[in-house]
């Protein structure tokens, strides 16, 4: 499920979706205090089912967003970052992800560097906020 600022991947355009859950609430604020940005900016969630053996494919998140910080949820798994001009796809990082643990991708981590996660062993939730860049209107309440 996406929350407050979503995406037409076909269109390539963002769009307005419902907004951020009450439940969803008080994780925002924590977001935006760790990133010591005005609650406004994180202006994303997108809360996601991994059964087990669900992967996600090399990426990096479109360029819209700024930070990209993600809470895991239930099970485990590893998140694998690469360097985008790598032509060799040799150098990358392995980040293990436990229940209840955050991650945050800015700066060179968000703009230089992809990242996917191999097929889950077992089933887990995550939830992905994105912030908006400092200067550019909120488009939707927050």
């Amino acid at each position: 499920m996406n929350f407050g600022y979503g995406f037409e991947f076909d269109a390539d355009v963002p769009v307005k979706g419902p907004p951020l859950p009450p439940f969803l609430r008080p994780l925002q604020r924590k977001v935006a205090k760790w990133l010591d940005v005005p609650v406004a900016r994180v202006v994303e969630a997108l809360v996601t089912e991994y059964q087990p053996g669900t992967p996600i494919g090399w990426h990096r998140d479109r360029e819209m967003f700024d930070a990209i910080i993600g809470v895991s949820l239930a099970g485990w798994c590893t998140l694998q970052l690469r360097p985008i001009r790598d032509k060799t796809k040799g150098a990358t990082l392995s980040l293990p992800l436990e229940p209840r643990s955050a991650y945050l991708m800015q700066n060179e981590s968000r703009w230089d560097w992809q990242h996917h996660i191999p097929p889950t062993k077992t089933l887990r939730y995550s939830i992905t906020f994105r912030t908006l860049p400092k200067g550019i209107p909120t488009p939707v309440p927050t």
